[in-house]
């Protein structure tokens, strides 16, 4: 894209951003599918890995058209893809030369990694989908701000709305630019992990980071955010999340071999979900059966970058989610790559009615509910989100942990629920166990039999490095 004047990108994202809230939602979804056949169709051209698939699967690549039922081509994974072709048998050909960026998945599965590769064109237009996001919810076209990227693994972000400082996992270096850099802009936004925020914020602490001053905003990816940590996060961090209308934590949700925050929560959404906790009208709507001890993510998600599907879905709708990323120059395409994620989408009457409940407006763009990773929730055991409610509900509790705790089968054939303290003191405390104990047979109805150990003392990455997404089951 050629560098027009700032003043024309900021009206370019105006004028999208007033066409997509006014275009009719189903005509936005029947478009997203057609772009999904079109995907598919360009990779059984450009992927000897697809074609093989196709062929498998008893779908010759020649016969795939604008009228082929998506239902019929395979369903792909890491396992299938990743897992089985080597690159240029999956990649379209294309000169190293014009290779720009290269994503890896987060490799937690344990089999193999993922990837994406980022033609030059592409890496020089990707900042104006980021913008248009940015501007959609935190408005950085009025006012200057600085966005500070904590996420690990070389996930960077490029942007002209806004100033970006890439730290990854240094929590000093990020406090040093808020604090002395930060004053300089009218907001701030920090881009980080559910985990590492914990250690950033007792960073900032001694630091002297003045969280209101800087008007900062956090975006929380890599996993699930949950209600009762947004509202810990938001108290140490000095303010309302359910009465401030400049400053919000939401979630992204991204897949390193597709693409950054293909699933967003907005100021709806948060209200939405956080709204299913005291409705059970609301729960039963978005969510059906409700899980002990959390609510799901509401998100929202652009039906013009990426299709949607939900694979053997339940009664209450909920299935394996799988995208289609719409992209007609994507070096390597995936149709229908199945993520290991939980989740549904909701019909736009379902979500309108959703948000009136909430006393919000309805969201303009279509919505999934998300409960997590499905190897995430094994029969018989809390799943990782009602473990995160349960240890967040208390701050003063949540102030002597990390966020990092293991969940595992014990001896008796109950569960073992081990916890990192952040502190030697903490491990021993009598008194945070007996508030643990409470609070796990108040949230959840499975007994749980809890161990703290001190930082050193945890088995599993003691010193948790954040660079590797964190693994809350004994394997």
């Amino acid at each position: 894209m050629p560098l027009f004047p700032v003043a024309a990108v900021r009206l370019l994202r105006k004028l999208l951003l007033s066409y997509g809230r006014r275009m009719d939602g189903e005509r936005m979804l029947a478009s997203s599918r057609r772009g999904a056949v079109r995907a598919a169709i360009q990779a059984a051209r450009c992927s000897a890995a697809y074609r093989a698939l196709l062929q498998e699967h008893r779908v010759e690549p020649s016969s795939l058209s604008a009228q082929t039922d998506l239902l019929a081509l395979p369903v792909l994974t890491k396992d299938n893809t990743f897992g089985r072709f080597s690159l240029d048998q999956l990649a379209r050909p294309t000169p190293a030369r014009e290779l720009a960026d290269v994503l890896t998945s987060s490799g937690r599965g344990g089999h193999s990694f993922g990837f994406r590769l980022t033609a030059r064109g592409q890496h020089e237009t990707s900042w104006f989908d980021i913008d248009l996001g940015l501007q959609d919810v935190f408005k950085v076209d009025q006012y200057a701000t600085l966005l500070v990227n904590c996420l690990p693994m070389g996930v960077v972000f490029r942007s002209r709305a806004v100033a970006v400082a890439n730290v990854s996992v240094r929590e000093d270096m990020a406090c040093a630019i808020l604090r002395d850099v930060g004053p300089r802009f009218q907001q701030t936004l920090l881009c980080t992990d559910p985990l590492f925020i914990r250690r950033l914020l007792d960073e900032a602490r001694v630091a002297g980071v003045d969280w209101k001053a800087l008007n900062t905003s956090v975006i929380i990816g890599e996993e699930v955010l949950v209600e009762a940590q947004r509202d810990y996060l938001a108290a140490r961090m000095g303010f309302d999340p359910d009465h401030d209308s400049q400053r919000l934590i939401g979630s992204s949700f991204g897949v390193g071999e597709l693409g950054l925050n293909l699933l967003f929560e907005t100021r709806e959404t948060i209200r939405m979900r956080r709204a299913m906790r005291l409705q059970p009208e609301m729960a039963q709507l978005l969510s059906g059966k409700s899980d002990v001890g959390s609510v799901p993510c509401v998100f929202c998600y652009n039906p013009l970058r990426c299709y949607i599907e939900v694979l053997n879905p339940d009664s209450d709708g909920f299935g394996e989610l799988c995208f289609t990323m719409l992209d007609p120059q994507a070096i390597i395409a995936l149709p229908r790559y199945s993520t290991g994620d939980f989740g549904k989408r909701v019909s736009r009457q379902d979500a309108a009615k959703a948000a009136q409940l909430a006393q919000t407006t309805a969201p303009w763009l279509p919505v999934v509910v998300v409960k997590g990773r499905i190897q995430d929730r094994p029969t018989g055991m809390p799943s990782v989100e009602s473990i995160k409610e349960l240890i967040y509900l208390d701050h003063a509790v949540a102030d002597q942990l990390t966020g990092a705790f293991r969940i595992e089968k014990n001896d008796a054939g109950g569960v073992k629920l081990t916890l990192q303290t952040n502190s030697e003191r903490a491990a021993v405390d009598a008194g945070l166990r007996q508030q643990l104990v409470a609070l796990g047979h108040r949230q959840l109805s499975i007994p749980l039999d809890f161990d703290l150990l001190a930082p050193l003392a945890f088995p599993y990455r003691p010193l948790l490095d954040h660079e590797r997404k964190f693994s809350y089951f004994v394997p």
